[in-house]
């Protein structure tokens, strides 16, 4: 299932912005989409780390560089993440 609203800002600070994305085991593949956007767009995914706990759900953090257009690139990023996934999905017959 496709939850487009996935990426939580946690905090901006001076040159970072800090966010969360968690997701349920059979979530994987959107997250994957998620970082594979993120590290197409030059320079800004800074650093990224996962956790699993013992259920499986997986919470990965991000920073990211705060630029002039960051709220721009992530609305982007999330509709290329949204068509991707619905793309796909269409294309399997899901």
């Amino acid at each position: 299932m496709l939850r487009a609203e996935t990426l939580n800002i946690v905090s901006l600070n001076g040159s970072s912005i800090e966010a969360t994305m968690s997701f349920e085991p059979t979530e994987v593949r959107e997250l994957s989409i998620w970082l594979l956007f993120l590290l197409k767009t030059p320079g800004f995914l800074e650093r990224y780390s996962f956790k699993q706990n013992t259920v499986g759900r997986i919470k990965c953090k991000l920073q990211l560089k705060k630029r002039l257009d960051w709220q721009r690139l992530l609305a982007d990023i999330k509709v290329s993440v949204v068509s991707y996934i619905m793309n796909t999905e269409n294309l399997n017959g899901s």
